[in-house]
């Protein structure tokens, strides 16, 4: 079980959601209704507070929210291959962001094991795999508007 605060959802959850959501549709060549996306995010975001404090193994909590998003996207019009593909890819620049993150916090001799730390500055430490993840999905959309200029 993690230990989040409620801010969290504010400065971490949320602006998560957003990011995957939208890799999601950029990964899936679907436009989507700004307002639909942000409430979409914001529950997601809700969602993936409240699954991260259920008591149960580490890592488990993380295949629980993949299956809601996939099956949400699905209901939301994409297809399901391109769901689980897509969803599995955000997931996995996440995944990069994060380690990378790691990596930068340790060259600057930053620790980054945030259990007992304030809320803020743990979101603050955390931003820049958030930052990647972004940066990602521009490139992501750039090469598929290409793709797409091609054909």
């Amino acid at each position: 079980m993690l230990k989040l605060q409620w801010i969290e959802i504010f400065l971490r959850c949320i602006p998560e959601m957003l990011l995957i959501i939208w890799g999601i549709y950029v990964l899936a060549r679907k436009s989507f209704n700004v307002r639909n996306y942000i409430i979409l995010s914001c529950i997601l975001g809700l969602y993936s507070f409240l699954v991260r404090e259920l008591p149960i193994y580490f890592g488990v909590h993380t295949i629980i929210i993949t299956i809601s998003i996939i099956s949400i996207m699905i209901i939301q019009g994409i297809p399901l291959v391109t769901s689980i593909y897509s969803t599995l890819a955000m997931l996995l620049i996440l995944m990069i962001g994060e380690t990378l993150n790691k990596l930068i916090l340790s060259l600057f001799n930053i620790s980054f094991i945030f259990t007992n730390i304030d809320p803020v500055k743990k979101s603050i430490l955390t931003l820049p795999s958030l930052i990647i993840l972004f940066l990602s999905i521009i490139i992501i959309q750039n090469i598929v508007k290409k793709n797409l200029k091609i054909q």
